[in-house]
């Protein structure tokens, strides 16, 4: 008896499916010349008895694939179809729901008859629409619960399952999965969902205020997302957790926050209302600074657009009276037998063609002209904002260094008091770490000194962060600038240059079937 050797998707298993399912139209041409992963948009490889899958990484356009009917333990190597819309991965041998991190496209899928015992693993398929998990091992209903983050959902398939012979479970399904319109081949009507929310109505309360809550701390990390990224342009990045990151990431603060930890905090926290102002300050200039910025880089685009508009709009209305009157002139040499109007429509065609070069490289003299002088200007009004934030960041960090110098004083006052009262036996129940600290006055002194040049650091690096970030912006835009408008120059000039030469090859081939 013949015994079928397991599989593995490889490159000559994908290229027989592929080629089998090519248009008979251009089948034998596939067949030859083979057909290019990326125009590949479905792919069948059902009933191949694949244990493996592999090698789809060529097929990134793939929005439809079908593993159904094979041998496959494992979901693998998919997650890089990122515009996969429709997979088939039925009556194969996956326990296991994983490997489909980053498919935010996928809108069904199907594991009908599988070995799954658990949902799981789906995270990232918020636009599912269809789901199939019939036939397979799940068991409790609880695990439906998993469903219920997908908004989109549809259409659900359960059947064959363990946990469907509980007597609740078409209630629960229901009643915690509210987008749906099918389930288990049966359409969903309103009544039943009417009453299988009124079955669930306590636990759907539990589970609508632990949404508000998902909802609200999604909201809150999107709002601190967005004001990251807003820092993150205007370069004063990590600005807002300074304060805090100087004294939690050094470690000989954290050793002498002991020595006197109540004088200390209240010294902290005069430290922190007076560092705050001048933080607030900097971020509010930083900010509407960030914003002319923005605001001069949209007036500079719409310039750049309008003259390109006009400019463009001039060339065609000359390129089109130039082809009009050439179309006359080579029906005259078509049609002419007399020898003068054709070597005066010759000779028209020439000049025209010679006038129509050289106007359409006159306008890209100017708008070179003009896209320098806009350029020019634009890079003086933004970098001239960009000195401003520099000067005042460097005034800002002046402040807070000089804030720091405060503090550091009177925390050192405090430290060498505290170890004269120790020094005298004036302290009681010292524990052995800080009595360590204390018994060394240089290695004490030492210590306040090191905690105060780690903080000031901390203001070096980031007004280097400031300072560095503004000029690299400055410096990659002008670049960036005068690289596109040469390329954007070289390309009107090689389409001018390109036209006139078909031209040109025109008017020769009609010159020669003149005579």
């Amino acid at each position: 008896m013949n015994t079928i050797e397991p599989a593995v998707v490889d490159d000559e298993l994908v290229k027989k499916a592929v080629n089998e399912q090519a248009n008979p139209e251009i089948a034998d041409i596939a067949r030859r010349e083979g057909i290019d992963p990326k125009e590949t948009l479905s792919l069948r490889l059902d009933y191949k008895n694949i244990l493996k899958i592999d090698n789809l990484w060529a097929f990134e356009n793939l929005t439809k694939l079908q593993l159904d009917n094979n041998i496959i333990e494992k979901i693998e190597n998919v997650s890089f179809l990122k515009n996969l819309q429709w997979l088939d991965l039925s009556f194969n041998n996956i326990t296991v729901i994983e490997g489909l991190n980053q498919l935010n496209k996928l809108t069904d899928l199907t594991l009908f008859n599988n070995r799954i015992s658990k949902l799981e693993g789906m995270d990232d398929l918020m636009n599912l629409q269809v789901f199939s998990i019939g036939n397979n091992c799940l068991s409790s209903l609880d695990n439906l619960a998993y469903l219920t983050k997908f908004e989109n959902l549809r259409v659900l398939n359960c059947a064959g399952n363990g946990l469907c012979k509980n007597s609740n479970y078409r209630h629960y399904v229901l009643a915690h999965i509210r987008s749906l319109k099918y389930l288990d081949y049966r359409l969903v009507d309103e009544e039943s969902i009417a009453a299988a929310r009124e079955k669930y109505i306590d636990d759907l309360i539990a589970l609508e205020e632990e949404e508000k809550i998902l909802v609200n701390k999604k909201e809150e990390l999107r709002k601190q997302m967005d004001l990251n990224s807003l820092h993150n342009s205007a370069h004063i990045e990590g600005i807002d957790t300074l304060f805090d990151d100087m004294f939690t990431s050094d470690p000989d603060f954290q050793r002498l926050f002991p020595v006197c930890q109540e004088r200390t905090t209240d010294l902290q926290e005069e430290y922190r209302a007076k560092f705050e102002v001048v933080v607030n300050e900097l971020r509010h200039f930083a900010l509407k600074k960030r914003a002319e910025m923005n605001d001069e880089a949209k007036s500079f685009n719409d310039c750049i657009h309008q003259t390109k508009n006009e400019t463009d709009g001039e060339c065609i209305k000359m390129l089109n009276n130039y082809s009009h009157y050439k179309k006359k002139l080579l029906r005259i040499l078509q049609t002419s037998r007399d020898t003068k109007e054709i070597d005066d429509a010759i000779k028209t065609l020439k000049e025209d063609t010679v006038k129509l070069s050289d106007d359409l490289m006159s306008i890209e003299m100017t708008v070179v002209e003009q896209y320098e002088d806009v350029i020019k200007e634009f890079e003086r009004n933004y970098t001239e904002i960009s000195s401003t934030v520099t000067e005042y960041g460097q005034a800002s960090f002046a402040r807070m260094r000089e804030i720091e110098n405060e503090f550091h004083e009177r925390f050192s006052e405090s430290i060498l008091l505290t170890f004269e009262r120790f020094s005298k036996g004036d302290l009681e129940d010292v524990e052995d770490e800080l009595r360590d600290i204390l018994s060394d006055k240089d290695q004490l002194v030492n210590t306040v000194n090191g905690s105060h040049d780690f903080r000031l650091g901390k203001f070096d690096h980031q007004e280097d962060a400031l300072v560095s970030g503004i000029n690299q912006e400055l410096e990659t835009m002008a670049k960036g600038l005068h690289d596109d408008e040469i390329q954007r120059d070289r390309d009107r000039v090689c389409e001018i240059f390109t036209f006139i030469d078909k031209c040109n090859a025109e008017i020769e081939i009609a010159e020669e079937n003149a005579y």
